[in-house]
């Protein structure tokens, strides 16, 4: 039982000096879109369906004189503005009118109303707002027709009591409950006449008396049981929160602990650092030489060759002396002159080059002391192990700061007094769910035991009624009545039990399809207030608050679509500006979301909102595409033309 929006008709709206819109209903296709830039009148097309319905509920009539068009054929001093609608639904037909007229008298001005009128197939209904009312009641306005730009807000609607009732209204909860009071009222009746019927006795006037009495007080227990059973499930989700927040903040406390140690450990290394830094300057201040080892072994090494020089150079001059005094041939021949003179010629050379014997030794002496120095460094092996250990403690006292700092960040207002005020309210809370449960306890032993005493009572009222015709004849009806009483309240129980499952379903559903996160959540869930929460595969409650404004949109989106499909009557769903200021992962989700909801679907958008990659997956499923023109600027007119039409 689908409701559909077909056609609206504007004289005099606002922008509108006249306007006819159709929408071309096919039976597969249900979503029509209407684009307009800022200004030019898509919040005016809305609000003229609001107004046709509601009234001055939605524009007061001081507000609404600034509402008939003001272009420049329009300056009657009698001006005449209305808007109709034209509904359908199982080949019904529902045309409603709505029209405001202003005279205009120099500098002053009267607004006359008339109220709406109300035509189902033709035939005009007297109490149209009676009519109106059945067919789009008032307080679910925000739940058919809201706007993209404040949708956020929406997650906070339903925290009012406005927004319960009207939440109830769409779940047909109201009835049931007004069935209950009527079989009340009914049952209150009978007995009454019961009771003054003739004949009755003493006896059994004082029996029904007992059972009136008996029966207020189970009923007033019933109602103690039921409101102990919210309040037991409100303790045990606040009971379920303080669990969940005392294991993130006893894993936080383990974090501080494991920031204790750590410091601990950083003071020790710190100490060993300090000390190992003094042994380094006292070594640096004793022995220079490790830093110039290299030097000194090159200088020995120099002087070393230099030596063995100098003592080739004076065994080749001792030779050739020996030559020379050698009185025998040593090739088997003496030397002649020539010879003679080239050897004592080398002779020279050698003799030249030789350094006087003092510097030798001096050499020689310098030598043997680097050497002696290069031998003593072993003293300060050490200090290249002592350079080691220090670069290898700051390093590890360098990652224990990055790590203190990074447990610092997650532990950020975590303290001892705060772990324990978290399990004091864990305590609080438990206990506080212990006494709930045996208060319900409590009273289901009551109820059961007044109970009994009910059923032996009206046993005995039973067999007093049987003595006469009358009274056993309302005694029948008034059992009738009790019946139907009980079965009143059990259908109202399981209905709001039903309806609260069936919420949490459907828009855990849609949520999840929306979100840009749907691996992190495992749904939404309801409470008995209609308040609104997120449930994550880690079993923690999110509430709305803490949401990004994408996530509170997509939520808010959730909520209202699935009311709007688990009631008898689908409504038409108008969007104002729905997707320019998400981004874009939440955008594609929403507009893969509609084709899926049963009802018409109304989108008021700019291009922007709806960029071509947007706009081509919903043309499957679109049956209208209009665009909002503005005529001559001097004219301060809008018009709708048709794009597209499928």
């Amino acid at each position: 039982m689908t409701l559909r929006l077909k056609q609206i008709r504007l004289t005099n709206w606002k922008c509108y000096p006249s306007q006819n819109i159709t929408f071309n209903l096919h039976p597969n296709r249900k979503i029509q879109i209407i684009f307009g830039n800022n200004g030019h009148g898509k919040t005016s097309l809305m609000t003229a369906i609001l107004w046709c319905l509601y009234g001055v509920d939605i524009v007061s009539k001081e507000t609404l004189k600034t509402y008939f068009y003001r272009g420049k054929d329009n300056s009657s001093p009698a001006r005449e503005m209305r808007v109709e609608l034209n509904f359908t639904r199982n080949e019904k037909n529902y045309f409603i009118s709505r029209t405001a007229k202003l005279n205009v008298n120099g500098s002053t001005s009267s607004l006359s109303l008339e109220e709406a009128l109300f035509y189902e197939d033709g035939t005009i209904r007297s109490n149209s707002r009676e009519y109106i009312e059945a067919l789009l009641p008032k307080s679910i306005r925000d739940f058919f027709c809201f706007d993209g730009l404040k949708i956020e807000q929406y997650t906070q609607i339903t925290q009012t009591k406005e927004a319960k009732e009207a939440i109830e209204k769409v779940l047909g909860i109201p009835e049931l409950r007004n069935l209950r009071d009527d079989t009340e009222k009914a049952l209150q009746e009978l007995e009454t006449r019961l009771n003054k019927a003739k004949g009755t006795s003493q006896t059994f006037k004082d029996k029904l008396q007992q059972l009136r009495e008996l029966e207020e007080e189970i009923d007033l227990q019933q109602g103690q049981r039921k409101n102990a059973k919210d309040e037991e499930k409100n303790a045990k989700i606040i009971h379920h929160d303080a669990q969940e927040k005392a294991a993130q903040i006893e894993s936080l406390r383990e974090k501080l602990e494991e920031i204790h140690n750590l410091e601990k450990k950083r003071i020790g290394l710190q100490t060993q650092l300090n000390n190992l830094q003094k042994s380094i300057d006292s070594w640096l201040k004793k022995a220079s030489i490790p830093l110039l080892i290299n030097f000194v072994q090159e200088m020995a090494d120099d002087l070393q060759v230099t030596s063995l020089k100098s003592t080739y150079k004076t065994n080749s001059t001792a030779i050739l002396k020996a030559i020379l005094d050698d009185e025998s041939c040593l090739c088997g021949r003496c030397l002649d002159k020539n010879s003679r003179d080239f050897i004592l010629q080398q002779i020279a050379e050698l003799e030249s080059l030789e350094v006087d014997n003092a510097t030798r030794i001096e050499k020689d002496q310098l030598r043997i002391y680097l050497q002696g120095i290069i031998r003593d460094n072993a003293k300060f092996s050490t200090y290249s192990q002592l350079l080691l250990q220090r670069d290898r403690l700051e390093e590890e006292i360098e990652e224990i700061n990055q790590h203190i700092k990074q447990l610092k960040q997650e532990t950020t207002g975590i303290n001892q007094d705060s772990v324990r005020d978290i399990w004091r309210k864990v305590n609080e809370s438990e206990q506080k769910v212990k006494e709930i449960e045996e208060r319900i306890e409590r009273l289901q032993k009551d109820i059961e035991i007044k109970e009994k005493q009910l059923e032996n009572l009206r046993k005995e009222v039973e067999i007093l009624a049987s003595e006469n015709q009358t009274t056993s004849m309302l005694s029948n009806q008034v059992k009738m009545a009790i019946g139907l009483k009980n079965a009143t309240n059990e259908l109202i129980e399981w209905h709001i039990d039903n309806s609260q499952k069936m919420i949490n379903q459907v828009t855990s559903d849609r949520y999840l399809q929306v979100t840009n996160k749907p691996e992190e959540y495992k749904g939404v869930e309801i409470t008995p207030e209609y308040t609104l929460g997120i449930r994550t595969i880690t079993g923690k409650l999110l509430n709305p608050d803490v949401l990004s404004a994408g996530e509170k949109e997509a939520l808010a989106f959730a909520f209202i679509t699935g009311l709007n499909q688990i009631t008898d009557t689908c409504v038409p769903l108008i969007m104002d500006t729905p997707f320019g200021h998400l981004d874009k992962e939440h955008q594609k989700n929403i507009i893969n979301s509609l084709p899926n909801l049963n009802s018409q679907v109304i989108i008021l958008a700019t291009d922007r909102d709806l960029p071509d990659p947007l706009l081509n997956l919903l043309l499957p499923y679109t049956t209208d595409i209009f665009k909002i023109h503005r005529l001559a600027a001097d004219e301060d007119a809008s018009v709708i033309e048709v794009m597209e039409s499928y």
